[in-house]
């Protein structure tokens, strides 16, 4: 089991934000995890760290990461890359090196990054400074992967190829979107979460007409791909 959690519940003061999740994850699991602003789900990740310490009980790797700091040395963790300031001249090689011993060729060339080391990173279209932080992320050969909102602001190319790195890694992922389509086919599991767990399983399972009101709080329009794949039509609203 990667990842485990039993009545987990964190709070901002007296602003609820997680309230009795218990879920289970298994080893190599890519999940999906959907919800509307403020459902969450970058807190979820943050517990998952260890860097918030929720109620309940959290096991990670068999380890408590509020306990035990060294489960963070197996756990790569890409927020939002709004929330992120690499705006300092430096080339792409040198951000790969802030965490990263040794330069993973394989990674690269999936990533389509060998030829932009000697660039500046800020320079970087939003794909491929997305594709930089997560080749760093990957190099550290992580067993668990957290990423939040990965595709934000990304080409859609740059999101077949994070997708194709991510299935190839063999890490166990947890991937906050606001838009799950471009990496459906590639998840095991999807979350849907607001505040409370609605509904975790099958895509397939979990996209229904009730799941999608109680977490959006209005219907969101489903349709079944040629797969037989159940897919949510957001438009411009972001969950």
């Amino acid at each position: 089991m990667a990842i485990e959690a039993k009545d987990l519940s964190y709070s901002y003061g007296k602003t609820i934000a997680l309230e009795n999740l218990s879920f289970k994850i298994d080893d190599g699991e890519i999940i999906a995890i959907l919800g509307p602003n403020g459902a969450g789900k970058t807190t979820l990740l943050k517990c998952i760290l260890g860097l918030l310490r929720a109620n309940g009980e959290i096991s990670v790797l068999g380890r408590d990461p509020r306990k035990d700091k060294k489960v963070l040395n197996m756990i790569s963790y890409v927020p939002q890359r709004s929330s992120l300031s690499i705006d300092l001249p430096i080339k792409v090689l040198d951000v790969l090196k802030m965490t990263c011993k040794e330069i993973d060729s394989e990674i690269l060339r999936h990533l389509e990054l060998e030829n932009k080391l000697d660039l500046l990173f800020r320079e970087l279209s939003g794909g491929f400074q997305q594709r930089v932080l997560i080749a760093r992320a990957l190099m550290k050969r992580p067993k668990v992967l957290l990423l939040d909102e990965p595709f934000n602001g990304v080409d859609v190319l740059s999101q077949k190829r994070i997708v194709e790195v991510l299935e190839r890694s063999g890490a166990t992922t947890l991937v906050v979107v606001h838009n799950i389509n471009p990496v459906l086919h590639a998840v095991h599991r999807v979350m849907l979460l607001n505040k409370k767990l609605v509904a975790f399983g099958k895509a397939n399972e979990v996209f229904r007409r009730e799941n999608m009101v109680k977490v959006y709080g209005a219907e969101i329009p489903l349709v079944v791909c040629e797969e037989g794949v159940v897919h949510p039509l957001y438009g411009d609203q972001h969950g």
